[in-house]
Formats: C-alpha cells, structure tokens, sequence
C-alpha cells in the first residue's frame, strides 16, 4: 500500500511540476509580447517628438 501512495504522490507532484512550467513559461512569453508592444510605442513616440521638434525649429516658420 505504501507503495501505491508514493507512486501516486510523484505523479502528482509531476503534475503539479508541469503546471507551474505551462504557467511560468506562458506568463513569460505574455510578458515578452507586452515588452515589445511597449518598445514599438516609444519609438513612435519619439519619432512623433523628433518631427514636432524640426517643425519647431524649422527656418521657415513666420512666427
């Protein structure tokens, strides 16, 4: 008997193993995907910043 509850604790201390890796692993791979998203909006943003800057500075403003 005590045979049978160690094999059946392992597997569900394998189970468990997995799950935390599936969750780990797909909090990293979401947590990626929001990195990039939020690199690709500051180089917007300095490219916006960039422009409203040389338009400021342009010789060919009245004011």
């Amino acid at each position: 008997m005590d045979f049978i509850l160690i094999i059946f604790y392992g597997f569900v201390g394998l189970v468990g193993l997995f799950l935390f890796i599936v969750y780990a692993v797909s909090m990293g791979i979401d947590h990626s995907k929001s990195v990039k998203a939020l690199r690709y909006e500051l180089k917007e943003l300095k490219k916006q910043l960039k422009d409203t800057e040389e338009e400021k500075n342009s010789p060919g403003r009245w004011l």
